[in-house]
């Protein structure tokens, strides 16, 4: 039985060592956002391992907040709970990748709450959490393997850079 044993673990150290030799590598992905010069968020996350599973990239602290929205309905009215998320995040899924090239789409927030306003007929009233900040989604992004790039937020204050390096 040890000896049955013995060459079953010294099969699967081969095998273990062959595919180490032969398997992809990691991209990491590094993010950096920042406001006027002043670094706000960095972090870094591997968005595909050298299996070839994707992960999306997520950087986020703040809160939810809760609100109520009323509809009017032919024959009475429907009360849901919402939530809305307001504080910093940073958000990076793959939509396609290829070898070292990935097109990414990033979505980058970084609000504070204003206020709850009330809106509609005093029957039906519900509620819209106000915010100001920055508040970008679904921006297109193609990057390279060792490469940089700065993505458009169309905020002069705020830049989002990303890098991805192959590991």
């Amino acid at each position: 039985m040890k000896k049955h044993l013995a060459t079953l673990v010294a099969a699967l150290t081969v095998c273990g060592a062959v595919h180490a030799a032969t398997s992809a590598p990691d991209y990491t992905l590094s993010v950096a956002l920042s406001h006027d010069g002043t670094p706000l968020a960095t972090s870094t996350s591997i968005i595909r391992d050298s299996l070839g599973n994707e992960s999306p990239f997520l950087l986020a602290s703040g809160q939810s907040i809760g609100y109520g929205e009323c509809t009017k309905l032919a024959n009475g009215i429907k009360l849901n709970a919402r939530q809305k998320f307001v504080g910093r995040r940073v958000e990076v899924e793959t939509k396609k990748s290829e070898g070292g090239s990935f097109d990414l789409v990033v979505s980058a927030t970084d609000t504070v709450s204003t206020g709850i306003a009330k809106t509609g007929p005093a029957d039906c009233v519900s509620e819209v959490v106000k915010t100001s900040g920055l508040d970008v989604r679904d921006i297109a992004v193609h990057l390279d393997s060792g490469k940089t790039v700065d993505v458009p937020l169309g905020d002069p204050h705020y830049k989002l850079v990303l890098k991805l390096v192959a590991e």
